[in-house]
């Protein structure tokens, strides 16, 4: 699994979205931002459609997946999902 650091080298989106979930939703805080990003990937790797997906690819898309649910929350509550 990525972190979070090292998505945001990928640039484009992925930039755009670290700056956002780090900046913004956890006000500049790395490490309490990295801990909920990673839980976030773990919970959509052990879902049932990441079964018989190579390691690989199953981490890919629970990344994709995750970026997806925590953009979304950030940018209609202004929160994510871990945060009380």
């Amino acid at each position: 699994m990525k972190s979070l650091a090292g998505l945001h080298e990928r640039g484009g989106d992925w930039e755009r979205f670290v700056e956002m979930f780090v900046t913004k939703v956890h006000r500049g805080r790395w490490p309490h931002a990295e801990d909920h990003w990673e839980r976030t990937v773990v919970d959509f790797l052990n879902t049932s459609e990441m079964e018989g997906l190579s390691a690989r690819r199953a981490t890919e898309t629970a990344q994709r997946l995750a970026k997806a649910h925590l953009w979304y929350a950030a940018k209609k509550w202004g929160t994510c999902s871990w945060c009380p």
